[in-house]
C-alpha cells in the first residue's frame, strides 16, 4: 500500500450538536476547519435526508406550453402598404373599427378588469440554513438514535469537503457506542466511501494524544451528558468509566437558570444565551454572593460606606475597619491624622506666598481626596470596573432573529430575517447555573458539580492498578462545550476538594521519608517509642507508627515480605501514595507547542457559538475542543509515520478478508 499524505486525511468528530471535519493535516495543528449542525431535515422522499430545511414558495407566472417557454402566437403574414390597403386589412386613423365592444379591451384585461387566464402557479423550493424547524439529530445523549439520518449526515460532510480517492478517514467514536455501533459504521465507511484504510478512536483517547500524556483522567462535559474515563498508559479502563451521565451536561444549566429566572419573564433561549455569555459564572463553594452579609464583611465597613457614600466598598482607606468587633484591626488607622488636620490652614505658607494660589492648591488637594475615599473614580477620572463576582447586577445582549415582511408587490415572495439585539439585565442568578434543582417530582441531587465529582471519584477507585490513582487525580482534564462557562473547572477542583481530599496532618500522618525512629505509639498512657526495624502489627513499615487500619485505608501498601527496607540510607525508597483518598487534585496544562490552540484558549468566549455551517470560522473555541487536536495527532502517527505497522487503522484488503467485526483488532 502506497504512503498516506498529510494533505489526504479526513477527520470527521460527530457530536451531540455540531460535528468537526477537516480535509488535511496542516503544518501546525489548528482548529477544526469545518463545523457541520450534527442535525438533517426530513426530504421529500421518504428515507431521505436534506442538510437544511427546505421551504415550499408559490408564485404566479404566464403560462407556458409545457416545455418552459410562453404559448406560441398566431403567425401574422407581412404586407406591404399598398397591398394592404387594397386588401382592405389596414384601416384609417379615422375609420371606425369593426370589431365588437368586447374585443377592443385592453389586452389582458377581462371583462371585470381582471387580468386574463394567462397565468398559471408554480411552485419554487428555497434553503433556509437559519431554521432548525422540524430537524432530525440523530445523536443524542452520545448514542446514535437515527441511523439513517446519521448515514445521511456523514455523507453530507463527505461531498461537501469531497476528499479524493485514495482519503485515509479518522472517525472519533462515543464511549456509548457499542461493538455493534462501530461495526455498523465501519461497514458503511467502507461501502459507501470506498476508503483505503478507515480508524476508530475513542473520544477520550484522542484527548490525552491532544494533551501529550499517558494517563489522565479525561471529563467531557457535553450538551446533555458528561463522559467521565480514566486512561492509564493510553489504554482505556472500561471498568468503573462514567458513560453518558444523564442530566450532567450544558442542558443543567440552562434547566436551572429558566427555573430561576422564568417567572421574570426569560425564555429558554434567553437563559441559553445567558449561560454563555461572559457574565454568568460559577464561583469556587464557600464564596459568597454578591450583596451578601458576609461579602459586606470581607469589604468595607458598612457605617463607613453609609457615611462616605461608597457601595462597593473598594475604598482604599475602608479596607480595614475601625472600632469593636469581629474583624476589626487597632492602631495605625491609616490617614487618621491627615484627616484632623483638613480644616488647619497653614498661616506661614499664606503669609510667604500668593494667598490665592494656595487656597486653589488645597481645595484641590481636597477633592482628590475625597475622590480617593470614594473609590469611585480613578486618576483619569473614569469610573472604576468592579470584577464580575463582585457585582450584584450585570447586564448581557440578547440576540433574536425577527421576519421581516415582504413588500407589498410581491406578497408572496420570500421572507428575511433580521437580527435584533437587545441589553437585559441579571442579578445573582447568573451564579446559580450549577445548584441543585429544585422542581417538584425531578430526581433531587447535590448538583451538577456534586454529581460530576462523585462520578470522578468512582471511576478512579475502579482503576485496577493502584498505584495510577494518584496520577489520576493529579492529572485531570475538563472538556467538552458544557464546560465552556467561566468558572467551571475551578469550581469542580473546589467541590472534590471539599468532598474527597484528605490533608495530611501531623497528628494524622508523619513524612514519607523512610527515618528509623518511629513516632510514640498509643501504649495504654504511655509515650515510650516502639522498637524500629521490625515490622509487627503495630509498626507496619508503610506506618510509620500510625495507626494500621488508617494506614490500610488511605496507603497502596505493597506485601510484608516485598516491602523495602527502612535503611535512611536507601535512597530510592518512594512511597506508593494514597490510593483510597486523594491528598491533591490538579488539572493539566494544555500543550504549548500548538499556537493556532493557545490562542484559540486565549482568545475563547464563554458565549461564542457551539454551531455553525460548513465553513464556519473556528475563532473561539479552545482547549474545548482538544478532542481534534488529538485526533490530528494521532492521524499522523497512524497514517503518516507507523502507516499501519503497529495495526492502527484497517485497510480496505482487511475488510475485504475478514468484515465489519475486524474492527474491533484496530480501534483504539
Amino acid at each position: 500500500m502506497p504512503p498516506f499524505k498529510d494533505e489526504h486525511i479526513l477527520i470527521i468528530a460527530p457530536g451531540s450538536q455540531v460535528t468537526l471535519a477537516q480535509l488535511g493535516l496542516p503544518e501546525s495543528f489548528t482548529p477544526a476547519r469545518f463545523r457541520f449542525p450534527t442535525r438533517m431535515f426530513p426530504a421529500e422522499k421518504k428515507g431521505e435526508f436534506e442538510p437544511y430545511k427546505i421551504r415550499e414558495r408559490r408564485q404566479e407566472v404566464p403560462a407556458s406550453n409545457g416545455n418552459g417557454t410562453d404559448a406560441p402566437k398566431e403567425d401574422v403574414e407581412m404586407k406591404d402598404a399598398e397591398t394592404a390597403q387594397q386588401d382592405g386589412t389596414v384601416k384609417t386613423e379615422n375609420e371606425p373599427s369593426e370589431q365588437p365592444e368586447d374585443a377592443q379591451k385592453t389586452e389582458g384585461q377581462g371583462t371585470n378588469g381582471e387580468e386574463k387566464q394567462g397565468t398559471t402557479t408554480e411552485i419554487f423550493y428555497e434553503e433556509d440554513v437559519t431554521s432548525d424547524e422540524g430537524a432530525v439529530y440523530p445523536i443524542q445523549n452520545g448514542r446514535i438514535v437515527d441511523w439513517p439520518c446519521f448515514f445521511a449526515l456523514l455523507t453530507h460532510v463527505y461531498n461537501t469537503l469531497s476528499p479524493p480517492f485514495h482519503t485515509p478517514i479518522m472517525l472519533i467514536c462515543e464511549p456509548a457506542w457499542s461493538a455493534r455501533d462501530r461495526e455498523t459504521i465501519t461497514q458503511f465507511v467502507f461501502e459507501k466511501f470506498k476508503t483505503p484504510a478507515f480508524c476508530l478512536m475513542d473520544s477520550a483517547l484522542a484527548v490525552c494524544y491532544g494533551y501529550g500524556t499517558s494517563t489522565a483522567t479525561v471529563v467531557d462535559v457535553g450538551k446533555d451528558k458528561v463522559n467521565v474515563t480514566a486512561v492509564t498508559d493510553f489504554l482505556v479502563n472500561e471498568h468503573g468509566r462514567g458513560i453518558a451521565l444523564e442530566g450532567c451536561g450544558g442542558d443543567y444549566m440552562t434547566d436551572r437558570l429558566v427555573e430561576l429566572l422564568g417567572s421574570k419573564g426569560f425564555t429558554r433561549e434567553m437563559c441559553e444565551q445567558l449561560k454563555r455569555s461572559n457574565i454568568t459564572e460559577l464561583l469556587p463553594p464557600g464564596t459568597p454572593l454578591p450583596g451578601a452579609a458576609a461579602t459586606a464583611r470581607q469589604g468595607a465597613n458598612p457605617a463607613a460606606s453609609a457615611s462616605t457614600g461608597t457601595k462597593d466598598g473598594n475604598a482604599p482607606n475602608d479596607n480595614i475597619p475601625r472600632g469593636p468587633g469581629e474583624g476589626t484591626q487597632t492602631g495605625g488607622e491609616g490617614n487618621g491624622d491627615a484627616d484632623e488636620d483638613e480644616g488647619v490652614l497653614d498661616v506661614a505658607a499664606i503669609v510667604s506666598g500668593n494667598t490665592s494660589e494656595f487656597l486653589a492648591n488645597r481645595e484641590k488637594e481636597k477633592a482628590e481626596k475625597a475622590t480617593t475615599k470614594k473609590g469611585a473614580t480613578d486618576q483619569s477620572g473614569k469610573p472604576l470596573r468592579l470584577p464580575n463576582s463582585k457585582k450584584e447586577k450585570a447586564s448581557f445582549q440578547f440576540e433574536e432573529y425577527v421576519r421581516i415582511e415582504p413588500e407589498k408587490d410581491t406578497p408572496n415572495g420570500p421572507g428575511r430575517y433580521m437580527r435584533q439585539s437587545r441589553e437585559i439585565e441579571v442579578g445573582v442568578e447568573r451564579f446559580l447555573a450549577a445548584t441543585p434543582k429544585q422542581n417538584p417530582g425531578e430526581r433531587l441531587t447535590g448538583g451538577l458539580l456534586e454529581d460530576i465529582a462523585t462520578q470522578i471519584h468512582h471511576t478512579i477507585l475502579a482503576v485496577p492498578d493502584a498505584t495510577k490513582r494518584s496520577e489520576l487525580w493529579d492529572s485531570l482534564i475538563v472538556v467538552g462545550n458544557g464546560s465552556k462557562i467561566k468558572g467551571f473547572t475551578q469550581s469542580l477542583l473546589g467541590t472534590i476538594t471539599q468532598k474527597y481530599i484528605l490533608s495530611p496532618s501531623a497528628t494524622m500522618f508523619t513524612s514519607e521519608i523512610p527515618s528509623n525512629f518511629s513516632t510514640p505509639l498509643p501504649t495504654g498512657g504511655t509515650n515510650t517509642p516502639a522498637p524500629s526495624g521490625q515490622a509487627g502489627p503495630m509498626n507496619h513499615p508503610a506506618g510509620h507508627g500510625v495507626n494500621p487500619l488508617l494506614v490500610a485505608a488511605t496507603h497502596a501498601n505493597n506485601p510484608m515480605p516485598g516491602t523495602p527496607s527502612m535503611d535512611p540510607s536507601m535512597s530510592h525508597h518512594r512511597s506508593t501514595g494514597h490510593s483510597q483518598t486523594p491528598t491533591s487534585v490538579k488539572t493539566l496544562r494544555p500543550p504549548e507547542y500548538f499556537p493556532e490552540w493557545k490562542e484559540q484558549s486565549n482568545t475563547n468566549a464563554p458565549g461564542a457559538a457551539t454551531t455553525g455551517g460548513p465553513g464556519a470560522p473556528s475563532g473561539g473555541h479552545g482547549m474545548e475542543e482538544a478532542v481534534f487536536l488529538g485526533a490530528q495527532v494521532a492521524s499522523k502517527v497512524v497514517f503518516v509515520i507507523d502507516q499501519g505497522v503497529s495495526k492502527g487503522f484497517m485497510s480496505r484488503v482487511e475488510y475485504n478478508e475478514n468484515g465489519p467485526s475486524a474492527i474491533h483488532e484496530y480501534t483504539m
